[in-house]
């Protein structure tokens, strides 16, 4: 009976909300159409309907067969103010959708004027929570570890909304995480209709200047329990639009209509009109700051780096931080309030700030960087090829242990995925039993009853059978099985044809994941494997040029050639860093080499074929090579340049300033 009275009352919300978002009434067919998604006979659905609608006085059926609000709406009223909504929050791991996953849902169902009902869930993000969003929530990763996926919880928080109006405090950003998260799981969607409580404050409470939750609770006398947690933030939200909805109607509101325009009809960006960063930050920075491409060092006034971004004009990337608009990323606030100094190193390409940006970033551990801040968790595939059983798993160390070892990679996430989908296509073991002992065998774990296991602890898999599935998966990890890829296609179709749709879209995110994996593992090992190039690239010195000597991946060398020294000179530097590369000869990629292989690698094949790029043969003429590099005209270095930024716009289209606290950093 419990489950029926909820049932009933999101049908009676649906009801409610179509009859009046249609002037406060609908002819019977359309509303049962609406209802219950059924255009049958209505001499069936009609007493249904009167069933279910009975228990509602705010609607009721006239004798003409149309249903209308009790509210006097259907005469040309406007519906009052809501008074029955859910407040609702979400925390995240950062600030996009696209990249970020939520953490934490609350919500609190409000039945006139009154909170009746609240859910609180923490969510596993699947992969590493950032320190700064541990910091700022007060959740820690031991907290997320058992808390189940949002895939799991789904249906639960789609129940909890029900067809409600949904009330947030800077709503966009909670909806589009909701939706996102609600895509990757294969479901549609929220349609709810909604309402943004931060452009009512603006207009509402005008004298206010950072309008943050916590301010505007604080200057109208809502309690707020806890900043930063998705209940105690939904709560206050709810008080917070309850209080505004009073003073809504002291200014001529009156009806939710009006409310509604309000909130549409300002963006939540109104933000920026109240304070920018100049507000925090010191204009004597920009005086020493040219119009050159290179990097750009944040530093507190204890002298702590706190941010290292690069740039092809300096002066142009570090103003746009004047014009920040506050109130709007968390992040972003606590960053420009703790700048004290401002340092830039000027260089002459984009190849050149790209590595010394990385360099920079893997010296001072920036805290408001995440990419390559924590490159000592980038993970690796072993592969315990020595254990008479061999298992596949994620590491975070690699061993002197004859395991084979695949990686590191920049994306947990993707090593995570590729580790399921092995286990998905490739029936090896997953339990942690050496088999060096007879405790190791007997008592056989759900895989094998799942048919995911061929059972080494009973006796059951043959030893060849095994060995030879090792060998097909380390294959497929080296992108030399595309026959895997494309049978688990066939699988993610047949999920689809079956109307399984989140087995479908769980085998797509994970098909993608891993083919990302893969093709990152490839650029590593072309870049490692190919042969030794001089790169020659502009010096922010006027009439130099800069020699890059890249052997193996790795930048050995970076010699300036300026305008008065001779050739032979340059020459013999050049000829001492690759008589040390041919000594030390091919080395490993580890955890802090990699970004700079994974730099480098994405530069040279996007350039392939560039005079810039310049091959080393067997027995070098570094005089000659010298003299090839100063004969390129400036205008075929600059235009590598261009191609950058070309390509720069089209893939980022936005400063990168906060934006790289993602999935990929480990």
């Amino acid at each position: 009976m419990a489950e029926a009275g909820v049932a009933y009352e999101q049908l009676r919300q649906r009801a409610y909300w179509f009859i009046r978002q249609r002037g406060g009434i609908v002819p019977e067919e359309a509303l049962i159409r609406h209802v219950f998604g059924s255009a049958g006979n209505q001499r069936l659905w009609g007493p249904l309907l009167r069933h279910v609608l009975a228990g509602d006085d705010r609607i009721s059926a006239r004798p003409d067969g149309c249903w209308i609000l009790r509210d006097g709406r259907a005469n040309g009223q406007p519906a009052p103010l809501p008074s029955d909504f859910v407040a609702l929050d979400v925390e995240t791991t950062g600030l996009r959708p696209s990249r970020h996953r939520v953490i934490e849902f609350g919500a609190v169902r409000y039945r006139d004027g009154r909170p009746t009902d609240r859910m609180a869930i923490l969510i596993n993000p699947e992969r590493r929570l950032p320190a700064y969003i541990a910091q700022l929530t007060g959740i820690r990763e031991a907290m997320l570890i058992t808390a189940p996926t949002f895939r799991q919880v789904a249906e639960q928080i789609l129940a909890f909304l029900g067809e409600e109006l949904l009330i947030g405090y800077n709503l966009g950003f909670d909806l589009d995480f909701l939706n996102m998260e609600l895509r990757r799981s294969g479901r549609a969607p929220l349609v709810n209709e909604s309402l943004d409580v931060l452009p009512l404050a603006q207009r509402l409470v005008p004298e206010l200047g950072r309008l943050t939750l916590e301010v505007v609770c604080r200057a109208l006398a809502v309690p707020h329990s806890q900043r930063h947690r998705a209940l105690p933030d939904a709560e206050a939200t709810g008080q917070l639009f309850l209080a505004l909805s009073e003073r809504a109607r002291a200014s001529g509101l009156r009806d939710f209509d009006s409310l509604r325009q309000v909130s549409a009809g300002v963006a939540p960006a109104v933000v920026e009109a109240v304070a920018r960063g100049r507000a925090l930050l010191d204009r004597a920075y920009l005086e020493r700051i040219p119009e050159r491409s290179g990097v750009y060092v944040m530093r507190d006034a204890q002298g702590r780096v706190l941010y290292v971004g690069k740039a092809k004009n300096l002066r142009r990337r570090v103003s746009s931080y004047y014009s920040q608009p506050l109130g709007y990323t968390r992040k972003m606030d606590g960053l420009l309030e703790s700048v004290a100094e401002i340092e830039v190193v000027e260089t002459g390409s984009e190849l050149e700030a790209l590595l010394l940006e990385s360099q920079f970033i893997h010296r001072y551990r920036p805290p408001y960087n995440s990419q390559q801040r924590n490159h000592e968790s980038y993970p690796y595939i072993k592969v315990e090829v020595s254990n008479p059983w061999p298992r596949v798993l994620l590491t975070r160390q690699r061993a002197d242990d004859d395991a084979c070892y695949l990686g590191p990679f920049r994306s947990t996430a993707a090593a995570r995925a590729a580790v399921e989908l092995i286990h998905e296509v490739f029936p090896l073991r997953t339990c942690s039993r050496s088999f060096r002992t007879a405790k190791s065998y007997g008592s056989p774990c759900l895989q094998l009853a799942l048919g995911r296991c061929l059972g080494p602890c009973v006796g059951r898999a043959d030893r060849e059978v095994y060995r030879r599935l090792v060998q097909e998966l380390l294959a497929f990890l080296r992108g030399e099985r595309e026959d895997v890829i494309e049978a688990l296609h066939r699988q993610l179709m047949a999920a689809a044809e079956r109307l399984d749709f989140e087995r479908a879209a769980r085998l797509r995110d994970l098909i993608r994941r891993a083919q990302g994996l893969i093709l990152a593992q490839q650029l590593v090992d072309e870049t490692v494997g190919r042969a030794p190039v001089v790169v020659v690239t502009p010096s922010p010195e006027p009439g130099a040029r800069e020699f890059l000597l890249i052997v193996h991946g790795r930048l050995w060398a970076q010699v300036r050639a300026s305008a008065e020294q001779r050739d032979v000179e340059v020459a013999a530097r050049l000829q001492l860093a690759w008589e040390r590369a041919r000594a030390a000869g091919p080395l490993p990629v580890d955890q802090q080499s990699l970004d700079q292989v994974s730099i480098l690698g994405r530069w040279l094949r996007q350039h392939a074929g560039h005079p810039s790029v310049i091959t080393v043969p067997e027995q070098p003429d570094w005089a000659e090579i010298v003299r090839r590099g100063r004969l390129l005209p400036e205008a075929t270095l600059r235009a590598a340049e261009l191609e950058d930024d070309r390509r720069d716009a089209i893939e980022s289209g936005q400063d990168e300033v906060l934006l790289d606290h993602g999935e990929d950093t480990g």
